[in-house]
């Protein structure tokens, strides 16, 4: 009976992921950013609601030359507009948790910072992930490679749930003892 189930959830997220895979190929293009191009920011949902103020500086804004619009990769109609100059541009490391990035202007001296906080994880994120690595190890003493696919369907919080296929293979061959060994299933773990 158990073994029925997961062969089901496991027949299941194969039958999503070729069909995440298939659309790739035959559906609309999905809107991508580009990898080595700055892109305009979502505006975070905290001030969506907020009252808008129009201010004119005191003290004149501190910019960066416009050289500097290109070593932070902004898109080219930005590169040539005069009128759009940087105030200030920060670095994220990667993180799974959303982020907001908020830009303060200091009247008094026309300076800018940025600040970066990390917000909660969602209750409820069906992203699909995944991975895949190749790897090689010594099983029951004997030199093996594992192939090995990773797919996160879903995640509550820091609890991930998803599906893990690998495959075993001895390099020195197979013989009486030492096989090639498969496993495909579905679970759950933590990340932080």
């Amino acid at each position: 009976m158990l073994l029925g189930v997961v062969v089901l959830v496991c027949a299941l997220v194969l039958l999503v992921l070729g069909l995440k895979f298939w659309d790739s190929f035959t559906g609309a293009p999905e809107p991508t950013r580009a990898r080595d191009v700055a892109t305009v920011a979502t505006q975070a949902p905290q001030i969506e609601s907020a009252p808008v103020e129009w201010i004119v500086p005191p003290k004149p804004l501190k910019t960066y030359a416009p050289k500097a619009k290109a070593a932070v990769k902004l898109p080219q109609a930005v590169q040539a507009d005069a009128a759009a100059v940087v105030l200030e541009s920060s670095r994220i490391a990667a993180s799974d948790r959303p982020q907001t990035v908020t830009a303060v202007l200091d009247t008094e001296t026309g300076e800018t910072r940025q600040y970066v906080v990390d917000e909660p994880l969602p209750w409820l994120d069906t992203t699909v992930r995944s991975d895949a690595g190749v790897y090689l190890g010594l099983k029951r003493g004997e030199p093996t490679i594992r192939a090995q696919a990773r797919a996160q369907i879903a995640q509550v919080k820091e609890l991930r749930l998803g599906a893990l296929a690998s495959a075993d293979m001895p390099l020195n061959g197979e013989r009486p003892g030492v096989q090639a060994e498969y496993f495909i299933g579905v679970g759950a773990w933590l990340q932080w």
